[in-house]
């Protein structure tokens, strides 16, 4: 029984850290493999000796070369094209980006009408989400807390959804678009200065991997992984 219990906890662990190495690698195929090895290793190593840790290394690595390798590499690629984009800020969160748009950029004051510069800069933003065809979006809109909460709860939709409508005019599908908004309820600075509430209103894009990459990822996990012996 103790033995079982090792051997669920040993496993539990190997596809956890696996799969955050890949993750927080992006590119991160090759670490994967390593960091897999030697944590396959040292299961091995506590449920088999020295045997046992040849074998969990071999498919440590199998199981970290293969996860999030065809996510990272392709959000790799997105992230580079989207720092081309003019006052986009892109952020690299695991195999996620999230990319932010300062509201004074896009919109006048209390407004949500795009500005006429505004759109440039969404179009090279659009140009870029059309290359990278496999990538989903969530467009929030946020605001400082100056102000009433109805009102700014409307005005984050409002905006989020603008900026939908942009994007789809430009040629990106509208089903990889998703809008939300959320008033004050999510602040990246304090809102008792003036440069943390100009930071607090801005539109933020979460892009991450469609169904079908993800899909595509996980056969190319397991094609990684070693064949059983018969």
């Amino acid at each position: 029984m103790t033995r079982k219990i090792k051997l669920a906890a040993a496993i539990c662990v190997v596809g956890f850290v696996a799969a955050a190495c890949a993750t927080k690698t992006g590119t991160g195929a090759a670490v994967g493999a390593g960091a897999g090895g030697l944590l396959g290793a040292g299961v091995g190593a506590v449920l088999g000796g020295g045997k046992g840790a040849a074998v969990g290394a071999a498919v440590g690595a199998g199981v970290g070369a293969g996860t999030g390798a065809v996510i990272g590499h392709y959000m790799d690629k997105q992230e580079k094209a989207l720092k081309d984009v003019k006052s986009a800020k892109v952020e690299r969160q695991g195999d996620k980006l999230v990319v932010k748009f300062n509201s004074a950029i896009l919109f006048d004051v209390k407004k949500s009408e795009l500005k006429s510069g505004a759109k440039s800069d969404l179009s090279e933003f659009a140009k870029v989400l059309k290359e990278y065809k496999d990538t989903d979006l969530i467009i929030e809109g946020h605001t400082d807390n100056t102000g009433k909460k109805a009102f700014n709860q409307k005005l984050s939709v409002a905006r989020a959804e603008s900026v939908i409508s942009f994007l789809e005019s430009e040629g990106v599908a509208r089903s990889r678009l998703t809008g939300r908004g959320f008033a004050d309820d999510m602040p990246v600075a304090p809102n008792d200065t003036a440069d943390g509430r100009q930071q607090n209103r801005r539109v933020q894009i979460q892009i991450a991997a469609n169904e079908a990459l993800q899909k595509q990822d996980q056969a190319n996990a397991s094609s990684a992984q070693p064949a059983k012996k018969p």
